[in-house]
């Protein structure tokens, strides 16, 4: 089982699950937000497994100041999936994190409970 974490090293949310993954000994690959863009192919899978209402961090300050300049307006909730996808690949810090991936599972903001089942699963395949 791979597990990837893709966020900001300065992001809370991202330290806190780090952390977790840490305090449970927990391999994983970090991929920074800032350096690396997930593809397009990747983007429409999280859009479509969790709808960009959880994948667009719509309370991050990247969010607030390109609505606040009219780049980006509420209308991305209902705009077409490829629209959307287009906007989170040119900005990715509109992505809300942490994102974790693993074969059979994505975990889109930290949610400690379901982090938890991610490294219950982790260390159930490991023995």
């Amino acid at each position: 089982m791979t597990i990837i974490l893709y966020g900001i090293k300065t992001c809370g949310s991202v330290k806190k699950a780090i952390t977790l993954l840490d305090k449970h000994s927990i391999p994983f690959h970090f991929i920074d937000l800032k350096t690396t863009t997930p593809s397009q192919k990747q983007l429409k899978s999280w859009i479509e497994s969790k709808g960009i209402k959880v994948v667009l961090n719509s309370k991050g300050t990247t969010y607030k100041n390109l609505k606040k300049e009219g780049k980006i307006t509420e209308s991305i909730l209902d705009s077409h999936i490829q629209e959307q996808i287009d906007i989170l690949f040119a900005t990715p810090m509109l992505l809300k994190r942490p994102i974790i991936t693993s074969d059979k599972r994505l975990i889109i903001g930290y949610n400690e409970s379901e982090i938890l089942e991610l490294i219950h699963a982790f260390q159930q395949r490991a023995l």
